[in-house]
This record gives structure tokens, C-alpha cells and sequence, in this order.
């Protein structure tokens, strides 16, 4: 039995990575995986994706009254900040080097300590802001 949960957090973290720059809803996700052999249930996928959450490999975002879920990117992830378009959702991943430089530069100026592990930069992504802009 629990191979079988093992495989379906297997295909979950599969389809998340498959649709890693855009956030979903759980039922988003179920929907996604619903029609896989071995495709977990609607409780299976929440219950998953709470765990996923507290491994660190998929990031929660609250907008309005709904949360949203994106891969992370696992341990690696805990070493950078990331960057989250508030127009289109994306989640990007900043460089090491330039995340250092900026908590560094936080440090020095304020004298305050950040956390790389739950931070992320709300604002609008290059791609809408070419968008806007052209428009």
C-alpha cells in the first residue's frame, strides 16, 4: 500500500513539474491527474499537497479566499528567493548569487535578518511588462 501512494505522489509532483510556471488550485490539479492510471483521489491530492507544502517542494500562495500551489523546487529551493508575477502567476526562481546580495544588503542597511526559506518577491514579471507596455 504504500508504494501505491508513493507512485501517486510520484504523478503529482510529475504533472506539478509539467506545469511549473503557472499556479493551481487543487482542483486545477485534480483535474490534471484525474484521467492517469493510478490517479489519486481528491482527498489524496490534498492531503498530498499539504505534505508537499511542508517538505518544501511545492509553495503555497493565498489570492483572495483560494490557495494556489507551484513546485519549488525541493531543498535546492530553500537557498534563493523567488520572484511571484501578481498578473500572470508565474514563479520565478532568482539566482543564489543575486538573493545573496540583496538579504546582505537588507542586512546592512537594516540591520534585519531574512529568511530564505518562506520568502517571495510579489511584483510584475518582465513578459507583462512587455505586455502592458505594449499595449
Amino acid at each position: 500500500m504504500a508504494e501505491y501512494k508513493t507512485r501517486q505522489k510520484e504523478l503529482l509532483l510529475q504533472y506539478l513539474a509539467s506545469q511549473r510556471d503557472r499556479p493551481l488550485s487543487v482542483e486545477e490539479i485534480f483535474d490534471g491527474v484525474s484521467d492517469l492510471s493510478d490517479a489519486p483521489g481528491k482527498s489524496t491530492v490534498y492531503r498530498l499537497i499539504n505534505r508537499l507544502c511542508d517538505e518544501g517542494e511545492v509553495k503555497r500562495f493565498e489570492e483572495g479566499k483560494r490557495f494556489y500551489y507551484q513546485l519549488a523546487g525541493g531543498e535546492a529551493c530553500h537557498h534563493h528567493l523567488h520572484l511571484k508575477c501578481t498578473n500572470c502567476g508565474r514563479l520565478l526562481h532568482m539566482d543564489h548569487e543575486q538573493s545573496e546580495k540583496l538579504i546582505e544588503a537588507i542586512y546592512g542597511e537594516q540591520g534585519f535578518t531574512v529568511s530564505e526559506i518562506e520568502t517571495t518577491l510579489f511584483g510584475e514579471c518582465g513578459e507583462c511588462r512587455r505586455k502592458n507596455t505594449a499595449g
